[in-house]
Order: structure tokens, then C-alpha cells, then sequence
């Protein structure tokens, strides 16, 4: 009797954390202010908001892993734009248009007639890319806790299919609503960071030469539906994964970090501080420019 009313309690226990963190994450948004003319609104998942490069952009949402040093906060330095950063690690298309989880608003949210620019990076979560790149290195020696939490679960090539096959749709909704809201805004996608080497693989990465390949194949499939996607709605594409491929994981100066990072606050695989400067250094050339979008 005893072990079950422990059990209820630690149950109850783990649901007013949850609560507590949701509701905090609520008032978080419903008290921010806005710039009354915001003239950048950054929309996207973990490869924008940059989670554990340097600190957490402050008055940011803790489950956001959202960096003070992420390509937005230092292009908004560069250009010396009023930034409202809205990026979220573990975000999906869906979150851009609706409620995210701990009662996040709607990305898209944040976008207004006074926009002048819109970043976007998104699409990656959708196709399980971060996700299959990371169960796909698992082996006797991964740990119970990254089991536990499902990191070594790999989604299936037909799951995988299906959702490719739904994200140009998914992309073009999120680049209309973008101009329905900010018609005068400039609207460019980023595209992702080329995480693996031309061919083969190497100790940072972790993964077997066929688990690679398989995973070369969607990057590439990914950077292609996201290119192809802007082009046709009156959009810029940033292609980061030409621009990085040279600084691959497996680089001898990688853009990204390896499987390993050594702290729990920085996502393996994912961009450090010099991918961040690179891509922010790259948009600030993009805007110099006048606008390509058709």
C-alpha cells in the first residue's frame, strides 16, 4: 500500500513540475513586449536557436535552448535590427502555425505588418534527420538514460517517406502566412548545416559508413525540398548546406559539434559559435543585396 501511495505521489509530484514549467513558459509570452517596430522576426527549431553555444538569451524560455549567440541575436548586431527571436529547439512546421507544447504560442505569431525580415529554419524535426542521425549511432556503449529518453529509436524509411512527402506543403503554408502577415517583408529560408562528410564517416560522428550514406541521402533531400519551396513562393534561400559542407562534422574546423559534447546544455551535432558567426556573416552579405526572391 505504502509503495503505491509513493507512487501516486511521485506521479502528482512530476505533473506540478510539468505544470509549473508550462505555466512559466505561458506568462513568459503573454508578458513579453514586443519592439513596437520589429524589424526581424526569426522563426525555427535547435539549428537557429542554437541551444548550449554560449549563454541562454536572456528572458528566453529554458526549454527553448535558445542562445544569446544564435545566427539571429548576431545578425540583429550586425544589421542593428530590433530583434524578436522566437526559435525553439525541437520545433516542427506545425509549431510555426499553431500552439506549440508548454503552452508555446504560434511562432508565426511574432510576425506583424512592421516585419521587415523573417529568417526560417524548420523542416528537420519533421523528417526525423537530428533524430535518425543520433539513434543511428547508438551501441552497447550508449547509456540507459539516452535509451530511456528514446534517442535509439529509429524512425522507419517509410515514416520517413511520408513526411517528406507532406513537408513541401507544410513549408509553403508557413511562407504564405508569412506574407499574408508581413507583406513588405523580406522572407529567407536557411537551410541546414551539412553535418556529414562527402563519404565515409569518422569518430565524431559515431556512425557505421551505411548509416551515414543513408543519412547523406536525406540532408541532401532535405536542403533540396527547402530550396526548391522558397523558390517557388516569392522567397531567398541562405543554402547553408553548401556553405558548410566544407566544415562538416568530420572537418578539421567543424561548424558543428560532434556526438559528444561533454555538457548536457549543448546538442551534439548541432552548430557551435563558429557556424553561428559564419551563417550570421553570410545573411549580413545576403542583405547588402537586393532581394532575389521572384
Amino acid at each position: 500500500m505504502l509503495r503505491i501511495v509513493a507512487k501516486l505521489f511521485g506521479v502528482l509530484v512530476l505533473f506540478v513540475v510539468l505544470a509549473g514549467i508550462g505555466l512559466a513558459v505561458h506568462l513568459y509570452y503573454a508578458g513579453r513586449t514586443h519592439s513596437e517596430n520589429p524589424q526581424y522576426v526569426a522563426l525555427g527549431s535547435s539549428f537557429a536557436a542554437g541551444p548550449g553555444i554560449t549563454e541562454r538569451a536572456p528572458g528566453s524560455p529554458i526549454t527553448c535552448g535558445r542562445s544569446k549567440d544564435n545566427y539571429p541575436h548576431l545578425l540583429a548586431r550586425k544589421q542593428q535590427l530590433s530583434l524578436v527571436d522566437v526559435t525553439c529547439s525541437g520545433a516542427i512546421t506545425k509549431y510555426i502555425l499553431e500552439d506549440g507544447p508548454m503552452l508555446q504560442p504560434a511562432q508565426i505569431n511574432a510576425v506583424s505588418e512592421e516585419t521587415e525580415l523573417v529568417t526560417v529554419t524548420i523542416g528537420g524535426n519533421d523528417v526525423s534527420y537530428m533524430g535518425n542521425l543520433m539513434a543511428l549511432g547508438c551501441d552497447a556503449s550508449t547509456g540507459s538514460v539516452e535509451r530511456f529518453l528514446g534517442v535509439c529509436r529509429v524512425k522507419s524509411v517509410e515514416k520517413v517517406d511520408k513526411d517528406f512527402a507532406a513537408l513541401p506543403s507544410r513549408l509553403t503554408k508557413i511562407a504564405n502566412e508569412v506574407h499574408a502577415r508581413a507583406p513588405k517583408a523580406r522572407l529567407i529560408f536557411v537551410n541546414y548545416f551539412t553535418v556529414l562528410p562527402e563519404s565515409g564517416t569518422c569518430k565524431r560522428l559515431e556512425l557505421s559508413v551505411e548509416a551515414a550514406d543513408r543519412m547523406r541521402m536525406v540532408a541532401q533531400r532535405l536542403a533540396s525540398t527547402i530550396h526548391d519551396v522558397a523558390l517557388n513562393n516569392h522567397a531567398e534561400v541562405l543554402d547553408l548546406s553548401s556553405l558548410s559542407a566544407s566544415h562538416n562534422v568530420c572537418a578539421k574546423d567543424p561548424w558543428l559539434q560532434g556526438r559528444h559534447t561533454g555538457s548536457f546544455f549543448i546538442a551534439p551535432l548541432h552548430p557551435n559559435l563558429e557556424g553561428m558567426e559564419a551563417t550570421a556573416e553570410a545573411l549580413n552579405q545576403l542583405l547588402d543585396k537586393p532581394s532575389a526572391a521572384q
